[in-house]
């Protein structure tokens, strides 16, 4: 992803920025234009603000940024991620997350049995392990779960006591804002899909905040759209992969939703 944005920033129109939901669940392929995802798992807004600001100078054809604000979103942040979780952005993005080992090089950050069982794939099947396409988008396979117990599992596990970095995200959602405001560019905040089984373990009074946060922020800047998809009856069970993950069918149908959408406002600014 740094080297497809190192030497294509500069033509991209159509930027996608987020975690999993926007890495997993949404092609570029099926976007009109030169849409990138730069999406990846459990990568937060402080990091999509990072990753902006990395090619702030790069962004000449750009026209949109679609970011996902979804149940846990607001509450996260990479400060309080492992340091081997911060090794790619530490190697790849060069943006200095963390000066121990195991965020700064690769074979520290992985156990070593893993290393050589990656090392032995590697040389003797030559198994790949980029697992996005050109575009950024995923594009490995993967089984699906149980929506029941996925469901229950996701929403303890984004459910959050920690209001602290409420504040902190939301500052960063407004140099987002600002960002694009001063460059012509608009922002289209939105919430992911997600199957029943997660809507109805969740913290509802975490979610309305989540909702209200977002709507005030979208309602009080004239370049920006929310879109609220997380009860969205429009997916069904056949397109989950787990409680709050699209499978490829999903990802394909909720990719060419977001192209209407996303043409929608880029053609009727107003």
């Amino acid at each position: 992803k740094m080297e497809y944005l190192t030497n294509n920033s500069n033509n991209i129109t159509k930027l996608l920025l987020g975690s999993s939901h926007t890495f997993r669940c949404i092609d570029p392929k099926y976007i009109s234009g030169n849409c990138f995802n730069a999406g990846h798992s459990l990568q937060t807004i402080d990091l999509d603000y990072k990753i902006l600001k990395t090619f702030e100078n790069n962004w000449e054809k750009l026209k949109i940024i679609t970011i996902p604000i979804d149940y846990g979103t607001l509450f996260a942040s990479y400060k309080n991620r492992t340091d081997v979780y911060k090794k790619n952005y530490n190697i790849y993005y060069k943006m200095h997350l963390s000066n121990s080992l195991e965020s700064n090089y690769e074979l520290l950050s992985i156990r070593f049995r893993t290393n050589l069982k990656n090392m032995y794939l590697y040389y003797f099947y030559d198994t790949n392990f980029v697992t996005c396409s050109k575009l950024g988008y995923f594009n490995n396979t993967w089984k699906k779960l149980d929506l029941e117990e996925s469901g229950k599992k996701a929403a303890l596990k984004y459910t959050i006591k920690d209001l602290s970095e409420l504040n902190n995200n939301l500052d960063i959602l407004e140099k987002f804002i600002y960002f694009a405001s001063e460059n012509n560019i608009k922002i289209l905040f939105y919430t992911s899909p997600a199957y029943k089984t997660f809507v109805s373990n969740i913290d509802k009074s975490q979610m309305i905040t989540t909702f209200e946060e977002v709507t005030k922020l979208a309602n009080s800047n004239n370049n920006c759209t929310y879109v609220n998809f997380f009860e969205d009856t429009r997916f069904t069970s056949d397109d989950f992969r787990d409680s709050h993950h699209l499978n490829t069918n999903g990802a394909i149908k909720f990719s060419l939703i977001m192209d209407e959408l996303i043409s929608g406002i880029i053609e009727y600014p107003e």
